[in-house]
């Protein structure tokens, strides 16, 4: 008998603690939406130094937006998985730096992408909910309410780098600036590649159904083209002859946009500058041991999708 008055009153003080613990999979399933910025981390503009030194070759003038649509699903009390759909816009401009080589350069360019992905998240900190749902004159323990996670994954992404020429966006892959695509040459770079994103987030809810996120986002491209820059010059006069010579208009354009440095006439006399001047074949243009990355900063904003509960059979 006093066994099971025992287990009688275990039960009646763990249940509300189990059935709390198992809240969560009625709240597992949540659709997210989101919008922030990015920022290119490439060739092409960049910090005031030479070379790429991840985030302190950012430079907030290249500053873009980008949207977000996604679904989260919790799988257990610290681990989420979760699927993004996302839309942005890429921009690098030499302009854009200080760096003496990079300036003269002179390349630019900007790209719309469109990444899907699919993510791990892990929990760190949980929200620690207290008197979550304010019942009057139930009093929970205090907390910061915070969630802090950590998050990575793999995604593809569609790209294509644009140059304005004669007040026109021109896509710059067809063109083939570094010769791809010539005898002798390297194929064409495809517009579609795999990336890594992963980041760290940290979040809010606010009420039971809806949470507000802030979450940052490094990604590596499994390319070197997101901006058209990669490897050498292959020439602009080279270039326009291979192509068909100056009455083709597209081989005059790949000829220009290849090549829009700005020389000056020795290293040692930087503000002495000569415009249009033609680029050795086979001089560094870019820097193809390194592929590009970008980052995002996203506000999020999450709505749990409420499993209901089974109704009784009405007859």
């Amino acid at each position: 008998m006093k066994r099971v008055f025992l287990i009688l009153l275990l039960s009646l003080v763990l249940l509300p603690s189990i059935l709390e613990a198992q809240r969560w999979k009625r709240y597992r399933r949540q659709l997210v939406a989101g919008a922030g910025v990015t920022n290119f981390l490439g060739e092409l503009g960049g910090g005031n130094t030479v070379g790429r030194d991840g985030i302190a070759d950012l430079n907030f003038a290249a500053t873009r937006p980008s949207l977000m649509l996604g679904y989260r699903y919790q799988m257990n009390s610290f681990f989420f998985l979760r699927s993004n759909l996302q839309w942005g816009i890429l921009r690098g401009d030499d302009k854009f730096t200080e760096e003496k080589y990079r300036k003269g350069r002179n390349l630019s360019f900007r790209t719309g992408f469109f990444e899907l992905n699919a993510m791990a998240e892990f929990y760190l900190i949980q929200n620690a909910k207290g008197n979550l749902y304010r019942l009057r004159g139930v009093r929970g323990k205090r907390s910061l309410q915070m969630d802090l996670y950590l998050f990575a994954g793999v995604g593809l992404m569609y790209f294509n780098p644009k140059a304005e020429y004669q007040g026109e966006w021109v896509a710059l892959q067809p063109l083939g600036t570094e010769g791809q695509g010539l005898p002798g040459e390297d194929e064409k770079y495809n517009r579609t590649t795999f990336t890594i994103p992963y980041g760290i987030g940290i979040g809010k809810s606010l009420d039971r159904y809806w949470a507000v996120n802030l979450e940052f986002t490094m990604r590596t491209v499994f390319s070197d083209y997101v901006d058209d820059v990669s490897g050498n010059y292959y020439g602009r006069k080279e270039l326009i002859e291979a192509k068909g010579g100056s009455s083709n208009p597209e081989a005059v354009r790949a000829g220009a946009l290849s090549d829009r440095n700005i020389y000056y006439q020795t290293i040692s006399d930087i503000s002495n500058f000569e415009e249009g001047t033609q680029v050795e074949p086979g001089g560094q243009r870019g820097n193809p041991d390194n592929n590009d990355s970008f980052m995002t900063g996203m506000v999020t904003v999450s709505r749990k999708i409420v499993k209901r509960r089974r109704s009784r059979p009405k007859f």
